[in-house]
């Protein structure tokens, strides 16, 4: 606003202000507790507040960790991370999100709505959705230690198995 005011007091000419995006995007669920590798769905719904349409805009889909330790690449936890869509005022639509965790820790997704295409001047708003909150835990897999006793013990289950029967069939025919 201070520079429209002091290019109208000035004389010089101002880049024209894109519409501010009137946009409110609300997650589902707020919370997801999973494991590593485990497969979920994120809903948003992104509306339009204001009295004009959107234009093109752009819904991208992201993931951070929030213990600041943990490396995170959004592309190997999402293939299709963005949206493109217009709105009419008053319209809403819902964007499902489907999400792999592959790190285990504590993340936020959110998704995050911007413009898009060549309007794009440096000057828009953009809206961010509530964070939700990943919880994803180790996966416990059986491994070779594990799977030692098990080896061992089926075939010796079955062995006795196996000689109770031919104890009792012997007994019988005696």
């Amino acid at each position: 606003m201070i520079v429209l005011l002091a290019g109208v007091l000035t004389g010089v000419p101002v880049p024209a202000l894109a519409d501010p995006l009137n946009v409110r995007v609300a997650a589902d669920p707020p919370v997801v507790s999973t494991v590593l590798g485990g497969h979920f769905t994120v809903t948003t719904e992104v509306k339009n507040a204001g009295n004009a349409p959107t234009g093109e805009i752009l819904a991208h889909l992201n993931v951070a960790s929030i213990e600041g330790s943990v490396y995170v690449d959004p592309e190997d936890w999402s293939s299709d991370r963005s949206q493109q869509l217009s709105l009419k005022p008053g319209e809403s639509r819902m964007l499902s999100w489907e999400i792999q965790a592959v790190n285990t820790g504590l993340f936020a997704a959110y998704v995050v709505v911007v413009p898009f295409g060549n309007t794009v001047n440096g000057n828009e708003d953009l809206t961010t959705s509530p964070l939700i909150r990943v919880d994803v835990a180790q996966r416990t897999t059986l491994t070779a230690g594990g799977a030692l006793p098990v080896v061992l013990a089926v075939p010796l289950l079955i062995g006795l198995a196996a000689a109770t029967v031919l104890v009792r069939v012997r007994r019988r025919r005696a």
